[in-house]
């Protein structure tokens, strides 16, 4: 059975983009630094004042474009729960830091965010963080010029699952005092969207996964529904435009291919595209590439749609 879903045991344990997994050959063919001067970045800024606060991992960079009410992307990086942070270098590349230069260099601004990891904390805390940075730029993004009615929220890999669970449900918004704030989603190369999977639960159990992530030898079927994005579906979430490499492991497509089924069946407006040729990790580079085909299908995302006519919660 290993053998035969090794592709499967990839998808658990090493496909959620761990950064230092991507080569130097890949980042040299796909990484072009954007240009965007210092003056329009701020760095590390924190977005949360609670008790439990990390100074490092509760933080955020800024990414400003010039003029005014302009969107905003809050990006949350991938790392299977367990790695990344929002300064990360690779070869001598900052790749999530060249998403905010680009993005903010053609006038859409970026939050690229740092949340605390697992197993120190476990994965409410982790969805709290991204809601909080969220919230943040909410409250905040006007000051710098941008249009708090146009955020939106993307991430890669198990930041997508991370981006998608929070804006599907309410409850972490409102528990900040705060309304549905997303305009939009764009969950990239995402996993984990949907762990009540019976052949993906059994895979990560065979491996020891959930006692990595979830400091638990087996979840319980409520349990893997609550972590699940695909169960919050509903009419009124926000719109999603879902990217998926078309080489990445067909295990991984077809949680994205789901995952946009069941968006379709709740009413939620839905996009989703198969990028030709890209794998897993190497996707998060073409983000600010600007003959990439991702760069340009979030960019037009985010400068088309509608957000002052859908704000079911304002």
């Amino acid at each position: 059975m290993k053998n035969r879903h090794h592709g499967f045991i990839v998808f658990f344990l090493f496909l959620f983009i761990l950064l230092e997994g991507c080569s130097t050959v890949g980042v040299a063919l796909y990484y072009k630094k954007a240009k965007l001067p210092e003056a329009q970045i701020v760095r590390n800024v924190p977005y949360t004042k609670s008790a439990d606060a990390d100074p490092v991992k509760n933080s955020l960079n800024l990414f400003l474009p010039k003029g005014k009410n302009w969107p905003t992307m809050v990006f949350v990086h991938g790392g299977m729960w367990i790695e990344g942070d929002k300064d990360l270098k690779v070869s001598g590349a900052d790749v999530y830091g060249n998403i905010g230069r680009y993005f903010a260099s053609q006038g859409i601004g970026v939050a690229v965010i740092s949340y605390r990891l697992l197993p120190s904390v476990d994965w409410k805390k982790q969805l709290l963080d991204v809601a909080r940075a969220t919230g943040w730029v909410y409250r905040h993004i006007h000051e710098y010029k941008g249009d708090p009615k146009a955020i939106f929220l993307a991430g890669h890999s198990s930041g997508a699952q991370l981006a998608s669970r929070v804006a599907m449900d309410l409850s972490f918004m409102s528990s900040m005092g705060l309304p549905q704030v997303m305009c939009g989603v764009i969950p990239i190369s995402g996993a984990g969207y949907n762990f009540l999977n019976e052949e993906t639960y059994q895979l990560g159990l065979e491996e020891g996964v959930y006692k990595e992530l979830f400091n638990q030898e087996t979840i319980s079927k409520p349990f893997r529904k609550k972590i699940s994005p695909v169960f919050y579906a509903r009419k009124s979430s926000p719109p999603f435009l879902i990217l998926y490499a078309g080489r990445e492991e067909k295990e991984l497509q077809q949680e994205s291919l789901k995952f946009y089924n069941a968006l379709v069946k709740a009413g939620t407006p839905s996009q989703i595209y198969s990028i030709p040729k890209e794998r897993h990790k190497k996707m998060v580079l073409t983000l600010s590439h600007a003959n990439k085909m991702p760069a340009k299908l979030m960019m037009v995302f985010m400068r088309t749609l509608d957000c002052t006519s859908y704000r079911p919660d304002l």
